[in-house]
């Protein structure tokens, strides 16, 4: 039996779904999702025969014509597929072992909407009020547009620019439109590769043979270069490819290094050579202890244009197409995104407008006086006005680092998906699966009894925070999100197994459990992350985000009383003992905070803390393989047995955490592409 295909023109249900072939949309439930081309293509073939199994290299066939068989092509689709769906459980688009994969739905094309006219006097009434209508929309038009004289902008037309198993990091397109710089990741953050495309030929090629930690790049137009930075253990070097009139690489030089920062943002280059980057010494783009730098590509010149504030922490940038102006994009005192314009000449800055509590990606318009920002899902439209808009695009994967160049939108779109594993400590078996649900499934935590896991899911799209009963499997969902904030902590819980603690785009909150019910209780005058329960008293200690310096703080739970308890330190290497004495890690000792008492001595830098009831585990390199120890509070270090050394050799990379008889791992796939959209003006 022949297979009769739907018109790609015809919109059609699946179940409640309406699919829109022509723009590549999926709406449901009032949202709007928009599919790339080949993804929206295995949706129409699935379609054609709704329960008929299609195999993968017929699907494949289909899809990509002429080209060589890739099976992670199709897999990678569907899971986008299923993810548009809400197809969590895969019910709906169904996996065959062995066979391939149907859709298991109702598919019937939309009705269009009939309009009858009874007779000729009805035909002429409806003719003069179109008539009469038109005028009116007309003159709508013309008032507004004579009032407003704001364009109005829409993107279309989804492409790829790149589509191969690796992942891009980061991209910048040439002011002409036709080369992009980009950095591709490797198999770790120290093999990453630059590499340039002709948007034209298609064609690829390295921009240099060494391989770095490369971080962000930019295109020096005066120099007809490429600069880039990238992080090393001694700091963050900047360097610099120079180009040929094909742009391909003539020579590359360090052009400086810096030992006093370790993190830098995205940077910008001016027509005067100067380079404006933010930077801190914290490693973190999370700290927030950003300073705003200008460095002079000529004369090697430093200056600090912003030191870091309590009020304003910047965490992104960009350069205006008149080399005027930096916007710049941070958190306030209570953690919401709001724009500030810096004008480089005369060094003023103002407030242009606030946002929400979630991260933006930022970029200027060139030929118009507007910014996109992006918080990952939604691209949004904000005029030097302060008015914010929301643009006809929606991700549902992660869109991050847009760029506006000439009527090109282009961006990178991540696409992840994160496995929660365990193993137990006295089998140390193969981990299996304990959370898997085709989507980013992060942040678990064991409760002390080990009766129930934590963990926040992706699985709705924005980020909810779960309860799982290990012994029967029953789950809940313990914080919907409703708001859909794109940040939620990973959980913590308290000793006694009942209380959660995380946060919400850095505002704390309380999960107090029950046997079949629970209730949230939100933490007032409290922004930051939480960091551990203390267990000799009703408090909890949090990573305070109100100040530049990510100071730690004690919230007393009784009396609502903060106690500032370190003032400037690395969050992460910060952990309680059994007796809320505060350790700290630093190289390679762990010492009792505010003391000279030593712990342990490591044979070398401590890179991870895992911290337990009874004591830490802490890993570290040794002749370049990890190692994880333990220690006791009781007993102080104690030997590991050669097979759990083996176990770490296999996944020590994979691990997140351990309680008294249990290990908790994270298995991910991450695929990230640079894709781009038309940009229509309508003035």
């Amino acid at each position: 039996m022949g297979l009769q295909a739907i018109k790609p023109y015809e919109r059609l249900y699946i179940n409640e779904c309406l699919i829109d072939p022509n723009t590549g949309e999926v709406m449901i439930n009032g949202h709007s999702y928009i599919l790339e081309p080949k993804v929206m293509a295995l949706l129409l073939i699935l379609a054609e025969r709704p329960h008929y199994v299609f195999s993968a290299e017929y699907l494949f066939e289909r899809v990509w014509p002429r080209s060589v068989y890739s099976p992670n092509s199709v897999r990678r689709n569907i899971a986008l597929l299923r993810q548009a769906l809400s197809d969590n459980d895969k019910s709906v688009i169904k996996t065959h072992p062995k066979r391939g994969y149907s859709l298991v739905a109702d598919v019937k094309k939309e009705q269009p909407v009939q309009k009858q006219v009874k007779n000729k006097q009805a035909g002429a009434n409806v003719a003069i009020l179109t008539a009469a209508g038109l005028c009116c929309v007309c003159l709508c038009v013309w008032l507004y547009g004579s009032v407003m004289s704001k364009p109005t902008i829409q993107l279309s037309n989804l492409s790829p620019v790149t589509a191969s198993d690796e992942s891009e990091r980061y991209m910048q397109v040439g002011a002409e439109g036709r080369f992009m710089a980009y950095i591709q990741n490797g198999q770790s953050s120290s093999q990453r590769r630059l590499l340039m495309k002709d948007l034209i030929t298609k064609q690829s090629w390295q921009l240099s043979e060494e391989m770095h930690e490369y971080t962000y790049l930019a295109w020096d137009t005066n120099n007809h270069a490429v600069v880039y930075s990238y992080n090393s253990p001694q700091g963050v070097t900047f360097g610099r490819v120079l180009l040929n009139s094909q742009t391909k690489p003539v020579s590359n030089e360090v052009l400086f290094a810096r030992r006093d920062i370790r993190w830098n943002s995205l940077f910008h280059i001016d027509n005067k050579q100067n380079l404006y980057y933010l930077a801190n010494f914290n490693a973190s783009e999370h700290s927030r202890n950003v300073s705003l730098y200008q460095h002079n590509l000529i004369s090697g010149k430093i200056i600090e244009l912003l030191a870091p504030r309590d009020d304003f922490k910047p965490y992104k940038l960009a350069l205006s197409p008149d080399h005027q102006r930096l916007a710049l994009i941070g958190f306030d005192e209570q953690s919401i995104s709001e724009v500030q314009l810096y004008k480089i000449k005369t060094h003023q800055i103002s407030e242009l407008t606030k946002i929400d509590h979630n991260w933006h990606f930022m970029t200027w318009l060139a030929d118009q006086d507007v910014l996109l920002l992006s918080n990952g899902s939604q691209v949004k439209l904000l005029t030097l006005a302060g008015k914010v808009s929301d643009l006809n695009f929606k991700s549902y994967n992660f869109l991050i680092y847009p760029q506006g160049v000439k009527n090109k939108l282009y961006f990178i779109e991540g696409q992840s998906d994160q496995d929660i594993l365990t193993s137990q400590l006295d089998v140390l078996v193969t981990p299996k699966k304990m959370i898997d649900s085709n989507t980013v499934d992060k942040g678990a935590a064991f409760s002390p009894s080990e009766q129930y896991v934590a963990y926040v899911s992706m699985k709705s799209g924005a980020p909810q925070l779960f309860v799982q009963d290990i012994a029967s499997g029953r789950e809940r969902l313990v914080f919907e999100n409703s708001d859909k904030a794109l940040s939620l902590a990973s959980p913590v819980w308290d000793h006694d197994s009942k209380r959660l603690a995380s946060a919400v785009n850095n505002m704390p909150f309380m999960v107090h459990l029950k046997e079949s019910t629970f209730t949230i209780e939100f933490i007032p005058d409290v922004i930051g992350l939480p960091k551990a329960w203390l267990r000799l008293s009703n408090a909890l200690l949090f990573i305070d985000k109100k100040t530049h310096s990510d100071r730690i703080v004690k919230v007393d739970l009784d009396t609502q009383q903060n106690t500032v308890v370190i003032g400037s330190v690395l969050p992460s290497n910060v952990f309680l003992d059994n007796q809320d004495r505060i350790l700290s890690a630093e190289g390679g000792r762990i010492t009792v905070f505010g003391s000279d008492h030593t712990l342990l001595t490591a044979p070398s830098a401590i890179t991870q803390i895992y911290p337990t009831p009874a004591g830490f585990y802490y890993r570290y390199d040794y002749n370049m393989k990890p190692e994880i120890s333990f220690y006791s509070f009781e007993r102080g270090e104690i030997e590991l047995s050669d097979k759990f050394r083996a176990f770490c050799h296999d996944y020590c990379g994979q691990i997140t955490s351990f309680s008294n008889n249990y290990i908790l791992l994270s298995k991910k796939a991450w695929v990230s592409d640079i894709l781009s959209l038309d940009i229509t003006t309508n003035i």
